[in-house]
């Protein structure tokens, strides 16, 4: 059982390896697929539970998102009026807080939301 975990982990490790992406839209496609799926999982009783836990369900979410703070093109995200690592506190403080909104995920969704909604 052991062996195939560390499989899958590498697997997964070269998967997310694999990823460059080459400019803004693409950076902040990956951003937007990143947000959604968090929100779309926070409420889900495994991750209230086990959060980001290394061999947990959620742990790849936060190794892509990580994954993608490392790119340099995550810099241009910032044009957006934020940074990947912004996301990053956005999933851990959701874990901390078992999936509750907080003063610090309402601060977050609003900059967020503003930067994928506004047509501007």
């Amino acid at each position: 059982m052991k062996k195939i975990f560390l499989l899958i982990t590498f697997i997964t490790s070269q998967i997310i390896a694999g990823q460059n992406f080459k400019n803004q839209e693409e950076v902040f496609q990956e951003f937007k697929n990143l947000y959604t799926t968090l929100l779309n999982f926070k409420d889900s009783t495994d991750f209230k539970k086990y959060g980001f836990a290394i061999d947990g369900s959620y742990n790849i979410w936060l190794k892509k998102v990580q994954r993608l703070k490392k790119n340099p093109n995550s810099k241009t995200l910032i044009k957006k009026g934020f940074v990947i690592g912004e996301l990053e506190t956005l999933g851990l403080e959701y874990a901390k807080s078992k999936g509750k909104e907080t003063e610090i995920t309402k601060f977050f969704n609003d900059i967020f939301s503003k930067a994928i909604f506004d047509k501007k």
